[in-house]
C-alpha cells in the first residue's frame, strides 16, 4: 500500500513540477550537465576512456594479426616445402618414350591460357657429391639448375637474399661450406654420375649394379639401328676374322692415301663409291641411304688418318683375339663409356645459404644451384675432359677391347662435332621439373578450402586446354601441407576467442561498476532533474550518452593506435613474408571494434538504467532514507504466467548441449571441419569453466573467512580488527559477489589458457618424440621400399664412434615390414591355438638394442613371461621386452617328421606306423625338420580382442589366396605392451585392424625363406617378383633383410651446428631422394619455441586483464567505503585510528582476491587437466601435471598487489577527514 501511495505521489509531483516549469528540456542541455559531471568527477570519465582504448586497441590488434595470419602461415609452409603452388613433374605419355622431360616452351603456351597462373619455371635437379681440393671429406648434396632471373622476377625464393649468378658460379648450404672449409671465392668441385643422372630422365635400375644393368639397353639400342642395315639374324654375333681385316685394312690404307693426294682425286672417289652403292641392286632404299651417310661422313674426314686408327685398332685387337664380334665391339664401347661414368665440373663459390627460405625444401638438406645459362657448356666441357682422360689413359694402359677402341675415337673431332650438335639447344625448353606461381597467393591460401578449390578449378582449367593426357602430372606442396598449418591457426584464434571473451566480460563489468557507482552517487541528482521536469526517456538519453562520452573518444584512440601498431606489425610481416596486402586494418576487424565501441557501453548502461529508474522521486530526493527498491515487476509477472527464469536458462542451455552434441559434432567429423571441431571442443570447456566458477563461487564466502583467519593468525597484532572485517565482508556481500565473481572468471580462463598451454606443450614434446623415436631418424619413404644401404651406414657410424667416443651412445636399424616385401601377404593372422578369433597383424623385425636406442621413457610395457630368469633392464629401470625376445629361454621348438605322403606326426606313439610304412615300401626319404617357435611383442589390445596374452600359445597364420594355401607357425608372446615409439602398438582393440607385431632379424629372415621358398642370406629365390626385390637391394644387408629405419641416439648435450653437420655428412649416403631425415631435438626446441610465444601472448592478456581488474577492484572498493562512510564515521569516533581503517579495508580486500583467485586457479587447473586427460585418452601418453608458473604468478600475485593498492586508494580520501565532515557525509 506504502508502494502505491508512493507511485501517486511521485506522478502528482511530476505533473506539478512539469506545469509549473513548463520546460523545454533540449539536448544541448543533457550535453551540457554531462560535461559538468565530467569536470566535477574525472575519475569515472577516465577510468572508463582508459578502459575502452585499452580493450578497442588491443582486441582490434587480435583481429588484426587473425587477418594477417595466413601471410604467416603461408610462410611457415613455404619454409618447410618451397615456395612452389605447383609442381609440374614429367610423365610419359601413351606410346611415346619414357624419357621424362617436358616440353617448356608448349607447357608455357596451356600455362598462359589460365588466368590465375602468373608464371613458370624450368628446373633440373639430381644428387651429386660436393668435394674440395685438399679436403678428404665428400658430401652427398642435391644439384640444382634453375633460372635464377625468371626466379627472381616472379618470385619463388622472394626471401632469400641471393644475386642473379653467371658462368661457373654456385650457391652452397653453409653447412657444406664448412664441411669443406670453403667460402666465397673458393674453387670446388661436382662430382656427376651419368648413371644416377640418367635414372632422372626415365632409366628405371634393376638392380644397384647400373654396369649390368645398362649393358643390355645399350646393345639394344645400338642393335636396333643395325637391324635396318644387316638382314642376317644374330648379326650381332656374326665372327669376323681379324688377319682378313687387317688386310683389307691395309689395302683401305694404301688407297686413301692415293685418294686423297689431290681434292679432285677424293671427289671422284666419293662419286665412284655413290654410283656403286646406286647399281647394287640388293640393297634396299634404308641401306642405300645408310651408306651415302658413311660415305658423306667418310670423305668429310682426314681419311688417311681414319685408316691409320683402324689399323692401329685391328693391330691391338688381334693381339687378344683373332675373331671379332658386333657384339664384342659393343661390349668393349660400353666398358670404354662407363669409365666416364662419373666427371667433376669445377665451380667458384658466389655465397652460402644459411637457410632456403622457400627456394626450395627444407627437407633436401645440402643444396649447390648454379644458373642455367651456361649450365650446357660447362657439362660438355666437364664432360669431354674427363672422356679425353679416359681415351688417353685407355690407349696407354688398357690391352682389351676398350684400349683398342680407344685407338678410333677422335677426341677432338668428337668434342666439335657435340658442341656443334647442340649449339642451338636450349636447355631452359626442356626441364626435368616446373615450379609455378598463382597470382595473388595470400588470398588463394587463407583457409585450406580456398586453397583446395582454386588448385582443383585452375588444375582443371589447364587440362581442360591441354588435354586430359598431356604428359605431366602436377602436385601441390603448399595446398597439401597448409591444412596442417591451419590447424595451427584455428588453435590460435580459439586462444583469441578466449582472451576477447575475457577482456570483454571485465570491460562490461567495469563499465557497469563505474556507471552504477554514478548512480548511486547521483541519486539526488537524478531525483531533480526529474523534478524539474526531466522525462524517464530523457533520463535513458542522458545515461547513455554519459556513457559515449567515454566509449566514442576510447574508440576513436583506440583505432588511431590500432592502425599505428598494425602499420608496424604488417610491415614486419610484409618484410618477412614479402607478400603485401594492405597496411589499413581490415574491414571485418574494424567493423568489429566500432561494434564493440558501441555496443559495450550500451550492454553496460542496461542494469544502471534500471536502477535510475526504479526509484521513486521522493526517494531520490530523501538524503537520509534512501531506499532502494528494484524493478521486480518484470519476473513477478513471469512466475505469474507460470514462467520461471531459471528454468528458462538451464533449459536453453541444457537444449544447446544436446544440439551440439547429436548434430554439431557429428556434422563436424563427417564433414572432417576440423576448425568447427575445435571451436565446438572449446566452447564446451568454456561452459564447463563458466558453471563450475559459478557453482564454485558458494563456496567464497567460508573461504573468504578461512583465509582472513589465517592472515590475522599471522598478524596476531590486528586480530582486534576480525569483527569489523567481517561485518564489512557481510555488509559488502551483493557488490563484493559481482567482483569476486568476474574476476575469478577472468583467471580461471587465464590459467585454463596458460596451463593448456603447458600441458599441450608437453603432449607435443611427446607427440614428436614416440614419432620420430629417437635423437635422430631416417627412414626410406619411398615406394619401392629398397631400404638404407645398411653398410656404408654402420662403417660411417662406427667411424663417428671411434673419432669422436662422446658424440654417439649407440644406434640401431628396424627391417622393411614384412608385409610390406614383395611376394608376402599385406597382412598376417594371430589367432589362438583353437584358430579363433583371428585377428590382422603385421611383423616388424628389429635388432636386441632397439629399445636402448629409442625413447625409452614412452615404452609402456603390460605384461613379461614371468617364467624367463634372465632379464636385462633399460636405463629407467623398466625391463628390456626386445631383449627377452633375443632370448630363447622357455621356447619350445619341436621335431616335426613329414612322411613320402606329406603326413606329419609329433607323436611319438606313432614310431610304430613310421617304420611299419618305411619296410613296406622300402622308403628312407623322410624329411625331418624342426617347429620352431617365434618370440613376439605385441599390443595390449590383441588381449581383449583376439583372446591372447603371455600365458596363452598362440598361432600365425599365413595364407595365400592366389595360391588357396597357409602357413602357420607357433608364437610365443614374450611381452606385451601399451606404446613403443614408432610402432603401431595400443591399448585399444582398435589396434587389431592396424596392429605390428616385433620380432627377431633371425626369425624375420626364416619366416621370408619359408614364405617365398627361398634362401635370402643365400641369394637363392623361386619367386620372381622376391627375385627381382632382392637384386634391387643394397649389399651386404645383415641376415638379407632390407632395413628402412635407422635410429641414432647422442650420449651427450649436442648443438645444433654439430647435429646439422653429422646430418650431412650421413646423407653422403642417400641413395635416393625419398629418404629423409629428421633431428627430433631440434623438432622439440622449436615446438617449445613456439608454446612459449603462446605463453607470452597469455601473459600480454592477463597484464592487460589485472589492469582492467584493478580498476574494477578500484571502482568496487570506493562503492564500498562510500556506503560505509558513516560506519567509518562512528569507528573513527569509538578510537579506531586512520592505520587500523586502512588495515580493515586493505585485509577485506586481500581476503576477497585471494579467495577468488584460489577458486579460478583451481578451476583453471582442473579444466585444463580435464582436457589434456581427453588428449591423453586417445595418445595413451602417461598424465604428466605441468602447472603454469609464470602465468600463475603474474596473475595471482599480482592480483594481489592491485588489490591492495586499489583499497588504500579507495580509502585514501577518508583518512585525513574529521569525524564530524564523515558522519554528515561530506565527500
Amino acid at each position: 500500500m506504502a508502494q502505491f501511495h508512493n507511485q501517486i505521489d511521485d506522478t502528482l509531483s511530476q505533473q506539478y513540477f512539469q506545469e509549473q516549469t513548463q520546460s523545454n528540456i533540449s539536448l544541448g542541455l543533457i550535453i551540457n550537465y554531462i560535461f559538468a559531471d565530467i569536470a566535477k568527477r574525472p575519475r569515472s570519465f577516465k577510468i572508463g576512456l582508459f578502459t575502452t582504448y585499452i580493450v578497442i586497441t588491443f582486441l582490434g590488434l587480435l583481429q588484426c594479426v587473425v587477418q594477417l595470419s595466413p601471410l604467416i602461415f603461408l610462410q611457415l609452409n613455404e619454409s618447410t616445402t618451397g615456395d612452389t603452388d605447383l609442381l609440374y613433374l614429367p610423365m610419359a605419355a601413351e606410346n611415346t618414350s619414357n624419357y621424362r622431360l617436358i616440353n617448356m616452351t608448349d607447357l608455357h603456351q596451356h600455362t598462359a591460357q589460365v588466368s590465375e597462373f602468373l608464371d613458370i619455371s624450368p628446373r633440373w635437379m639430381f644428387m651429386c657429391n660436393l668435394g674440395k681440393l685438399g679436403v678428404e671429406q665428400k658430401f652427398r648434396a642435391y644439384f640444382l639448375i634453375l633460372d635464377s632471373q625468371l626466379e627472381q622476377s616472379i618470385g619463388i625464393g622472394r626471401r632469400l637474399d641471393i644475386d642473379i649468378i653467371n658462368n661457373n658460379q654456385v650457391y652452397v648450404s653453409e653447412t657444406g661450406l664448412r664441411g669443406l672449409n670453403a667460402s666465397k671465392g673458393d674453387q670446388i668441385y661436382l662430382n656427376i654420375n651419368i648413371l644416377q643422372l640418367l635414372k632422372n630422365f626415365g632409366i628405371e635400375s634393376e638392380s644397384n649394379e647400373f654396369t649390368q644393368q645398362l649393358r643390355q639397353p645399350f646393345k639394344n639400342a645400338i642393335n636396333q639401328q643395325l637391324v635396318t642395315y644387316f638382314k642376317e639374324d644374330n648379326f650381332q654375333d656374326k665372327e669376323y676374322n681379324i688377319t682378313e681385316l687387317a688386310i683389307y685394312s691395309q689395302s683401305y690404307l694404301n688407297y686413301v692415301k692415293r685418294i686423297e693426294s689431290t681434292s679432285l682425286t677424293k671427289t671422284i672417289a666419293k662419286e665412284y663409291f655413290k654410283q656403286n652403292v646406286r647399281q647394287l641392286d640388293n640393297y634396299t632404299e634404308e641401306q642405300k641411304e645408310f651408306a651415302y651417310q658413311i660415305i658423306d661422313i667418310m670423305f668429310q674426314r682426314n681419311m688417311t688418318r681414319d685408316a691409320y686408327s683402324i689399323n692401329k685398332f685391328l693391330i691391338r685387337v688381334s693381339k687378344f683375339s683373332s675373331f671379332i664380334t658386333i657384339s664384342q665391339f659393343e661390349d668393349g664401347l660400353f666398358d670404354l663409356l662407363i669409365q666416364i661414368n662419373e666427371f667433376n665440373i669445377n665451380a667458384q663459390v658466389h655465397g652460402g645459404v644459411e637457410s632456403p627460405k622457400g627456394k626450395w625444401t627444407d627437407a633436401l638438406g645440402m643444396m649447390v644451384f648454379m644458373d642455367y645459362k651456361n649450365a650446357t657448356e660447362i657439362f660438355l666441357e666437364s664432360f669431354f675432359n674427363k672422356f679425353d682422360q679416359v681415351i688417353t689413359d685407355n690407349k696407354q694402359n688398357n690391352e682389351g677391347m676398350p684400349g683398342a677402341i680407344s685407338e678410333l675415337i677422335p677426341v677432338n673431332d668428337t668434342q666439335s662435332w657435340a658442341k656443334n650438335a647442340t649449339i642451338n639447344f636450349k636447355l631452359q625448353e626442356y626441364s626435368l621439373m616446373a615450379n609455378l606461381l598463382f597470382k595473388n597467393r595470400g588470398e588463394k591460401y587463407e583457409t585450406p578450402r580456398i586453397a583446395k578449390d582454386a588448385i582443383i578449378k585452375t588444375t582443371n582449367e589447364f587440362f581442360s586446354g591441354a588435354g586430359y593426357n598431356y604428359p605431366v602430372q602436377i602436385t601441390a606442396p603448399l595446398g597439401f601441407t597448409i591444412g596442417l598449418y591451419h590447424l595451427m591457426k584455428n588453435f590460435i584464434e580459439n586462444l583469441l576467442g578466449v582472451a576477447t571473451m575475457i577482456l570483454l566480460m571485465l570491460s562490461i563489468l567495469l563499465i557497469y561498476s563505474l556507471m552504477i557507482g554514478d548512480i548511486e552517487e547521483k541519486t539526488y541528482e537524478f531525483g531533480m532533474l526529474r523534478a524539474l521536469g526531466f522525462k524517464k526517456s530523457q533520463l535513458i538519453v542522458l545515461l547513455m550518452l554519459q556513457a559515449l562520452t567515454f566509449a566514442i573518444p576510447g574508440l576513436f584512440l583506440g583505432l588511431v593506435t590500432c592502425y599505428l601498431i598494425n602499420s608496424l606489425i604488417s610491415m614486419y610481416i610484409f618484410d618477412m613474408s614479402l607478400l603485401l596486402t594492405t597496411y589499413s586494418i581490415p574491414f571485418s576487424a574494424l567493423v568489429f571494434q566500432i561494434s564493440l565501441g558501441i555496443t559495450m557501453p550500451i550492454i553496460s548502461n542496461i542494469l544502471p538504467i534500471k536502477k535510475a529508474l526504479s526509484k521513486t522521486l521522493r526517494d531520490s530526493l530523501d538524503l537520509f532514507h534512501r531506499v532502494v527498491n528494484d524493478i521486480l515487476v518484470t519476473v513477478v509477472k513471469l512466475e505469474m504466467m507460470g514462467i520461471s527464469t531459471n528454468q528458462t536458462v538451464c533449459s536453453i542451455i541444457l537444449i544447446s548441449m544436446g544440439f551440439i552434441s547429436y548434430y554439431v559434432i557429428p556434422m563436424n567429423i563427417i564433414f572432417q571441419n576440423i576448425r568447427g571441431a575445435i571451436i565446438v571442443i572449446n566452447l564446451i570447456f568454456i561452459t564447463m569453466v563458466v558453471g563450475v566458477t559459478v557453482l564454485m563461487n558458494l563456496s567464497e564466502q567460508w573461504l573468504e573467512r578461512q583465509i582472513l583467519k589465517i592472515i590475522l593468525f599471522i598478524k596476531q597484532s590486528d586480530k582486534n580488527l576480525q569483527m569489523i572485517i567481517l561485518n564489512n565482508l557481510n555488509g559488502h556481500g551483493n557488490r563484493n559477489f559481482k567482483t569476486t565473481l568476474m574476476y575469478s572468471l577472468g583467471l580461471a580462463f587465464i590459467i585454463f589458457t596458460g596451463a593448456q598451454f603447458t600441458l599441450q606443450a608437453e603432449f607435443m614434446n611427446d607427440f614428436i618424440k614416440t614419432s620420430l623415436t629417437s635423437d635422430i631418424i631416417i627412414f626410406d619413404a619411398s615406394i619401392q621400399r629398397l631400404g638404407l644401404d645398411e653398410y656404408k651406414f654402420r662403417q660411417h657410424l662406427e667411424w663417428e664412434k671411434v673419432n669422436d667416443p662422446t658424440f654417439i651412445q649407440d644406434y640401431t636399424f628396424s627391417a622393411v615390414n614384412l608385409n610390406e616385401i614383395p611376394g608376402i601377404p599385406r597382412f598376417f593372422q594371430i589367432s589362438p591355438l583353437a584358430h579363433f578369433p583371428r585377428r590382422r597383424i603385421r611383423l616388424q623385425a628389429v635388432e636386441e638394442n632397439y629399445l636402448q636406442v629409442i625413447n625409452y621413457q614412452y615404452y609402456y610395457p603390460t605384461e613379461y613371461d614371468t617364467k624367463q630368469t634372465s632379464i636385462e633392464y633399460l636405463p629407467n629401470g623398466v625391463r628390456d621386452g626386445v631383449k627377452d625376445i633375443y632370448n630363447n629361454e622357455g621356447k619350445l621348438d619341436i621335431a616335426k617328421t613329414s612322411d613320402v605322403y606329406g603326413i606329419a606326426t609329433n607323436n611319438h606313439a606313432q614310431n610304430n606306423y613310421k617304420a611299419m610304412l618305411n619296410m613296406i615300401n622300402n622308403i628312407t626319404n623322410q624329411t625331418e625338420e624342426v617347429d620352431k617357435e617365434i618370440n613376439v611383442i605385441i599390443p595390449e589390445g590383441y588381449r581383449y580382442e583376439d583372446g591372447v596374452d603371455v600365458n596363452t600359445p598362440a598361432l600365425l597364420r599365413i595364407y595365400f589366396r592366389d595360391r588357396g594355401r597357409a602357413i602357420e607357425r607357433r608364437l610365443k608372446i614374450k611381452h606385451m605392451a601399451i606404446k613403443i615409439p614408432n610402432n603401431a602398438f595400443s591399448g585399444y582393440r582398435t589396434v587389431a585392424l592396424f596392429g605390428e607385431g616385433l620380432i627377431t632379424m633371425k626369425d624375420a629372415q626364416m619366416l621370408i625363406n619359408e614364405i617365398l621358398n627361398s634362401r635370402i642370406e643365400e641369394n637363392k629365390f623361386n619367386n620372381q617378383r622376391a627375385h627381382q626385390y632382392f637384386q634391387k637391394l643394397p649389399k651386404n644387408l645383415t641376415y638379407g633383410l632390407p632395413k628402412d629405419n635407422l635410429l641414432i641416439k647422442f650420449k651427450r648435450v649436442t648443438t645444433k651446428e654439430e647435429r646439422i653437420d653429422f646430418s650431412n655428412r650421413l646423407r653422403n649416403y642417400f641413395t635416393n631422394d625419398q629418404i629423409y631425415l629428421f633431428d627430433t631435438i631440434t623438432m622439440t626446441e622449436t615446438s617449445k619455441d613456439f608454446f612459449k610465444y603462446l605463453e607470452l601472448f597469455n601473459i600480454v592478456v592477463a597484464a592487460i586483464a589485472l589492469i582492467l581488474s584493478f580498476f574494477l577492484l578500484l571502482v568496487s572498493f570506493i562503492g564500498n567505503v562510500r556506503n560505509t562512510s558513516w560506519e567509518i564515521g562512528i569507528l573513527r569516533a569509538v578510537g579506531l585510528n586512520e592505520n587500523q581503517i586502512s588495515k580493515v579495508f586493505v585485509y577485506e580486500s586481500i581476503t576477497l582476491i585471494i579467495s577468488s583467485g584460489l577458486i579460478g586457479t583451481i578451476i583453471g587447473l582442473v579444466i585444463a587437466t580435464t582436457f589434456t586427460l581427453q588428449i591423453v585418452a586417445f595418445s595413451e601418453f602417461k598424465f604428466k601435471f605441468a602447472f603454469p608458473t609464470l602465468t600463475f604468478l603474474t596473475t595471482f600475485l599480482g592480483g594481489i598487489f592491485i588489490s591492495i593498492y586499489a583499497s588504500y586508494l579507495a580509502v585514501r580520501s577518508f583518512k585525513f577527514k574529521s569525524i564530524a565532515s564523515i558522519l554528515k557525509g561530506q565527500s
